[in-house]
């Protein structure tokens, strides 16, 4: 028969919780800042952008998967979405890991207090393998392997909860990967789930001769300038311009 410390001892055992060093981890950075969500977060990120919150829950009551992946023109839609973010009434921190050295600052549409509030970190190009299977190539042609990628993000978001910089007193809204997939809020790459394009421009009118396609030639291109973005996947799409962030928003259909 036990004895009452065995039982004791036994029982204490039983109500110890077992968890990893990530839920650890994951648990401290809350308590520190809580503002500060990772990127493995469970549920979506709220989008200030209607049309494109809308599609994201879609995406995610069908897949469970809370990334926002972006294709395509994605850039585009990735300066209106920072800009807005940083912006006011919003008013919070972005961090945006450029694995291909690809993005712009001055694209954004906001305030220079605004862009204090947006970290870009761009790993060296050199010494970054990429995995083939049959072999390895360098960041310059092409990307990273997802471990790769999610040990970069770990590193970038560890340094945005721990480090003293200028956005303490701001709210963290997440991470943005561009060039790569595996891991991130939102990833902006050769492929996604949601592909944004040119909205479309009429073409010219049928019986149009080669010399007035010449003449209108500069007033299309106005008009092809001048057109919205359209962001679309199989659950819906929408449009949006690259002043979203000082105009609000552009007529977004849900389909």
């Amino acid at each position: 028969m036990p004895s009452a410390a065995a039982a004791t001892g036994a029982r204490l055992l039983g109500d110890v919780e077992e968890v990893n060093l990530e839920e650890i981890l994951d648990a401290l950075r809350v308590e520190l800042n809580p503002g500060a969500l990772s990127s493995r977060a469970r549920h979506p990120k709220s989008y200030p952008i209607h049309g494109l919150n809308e599609l994201v829950a879609r995406n995610f009551r069908a897949t469970k998967s809370a990334q926002l992946a972006v294709t395509g023109r994605q850039l585009h839609l990735i300066y209106v979405l920072v800009s807005t973010l940083v912006s006011s009434p919003h008013n919070k921190t972005v961090l945006v890991l450029d694995i291909e050295h690809r993005f712009d600052a001055t694209r954004l549409v906001c305030s220079p207090e605004n862009l204090r509030h947006v970290y870009v970190q761009r790993p060296a190009r050199r010494g970054i393998p990429r995995n083939h299977g049959d072999g390895a190539s360098m960041v310059g042609s092409g990307g990273i392997s997802p471990g790769q990628v999610r040990e970069l993000v770990t590193a970038a978001e560890n340094w945005m909860v721990y480090s003293n910089h200028d956005s303490g007193a701001r709210e963290w809204w997440g991470t943005i990967v561009l060039g790569a997939l595996g891991a991130g809020d939102v990833t902006a790459a050769w492929k996604g789930w949601l592909r944004v394009d040119r909205d479309h421009v009429p073409g010219f009118s049928l019986g149009c001769s080669a010399k007035e396609a010449v003449a209108d030639r500069e007033r299309r291109q106005e008009a092809v300038d001048a057109a919205p973005w359209a962001a679309s996947s199989q659950w819906g799409s929408f449009t949006f311009a690259d002043s979203l962030a000082n105009d609000g928003p552009t007529d977004q259909q849900i389909e």
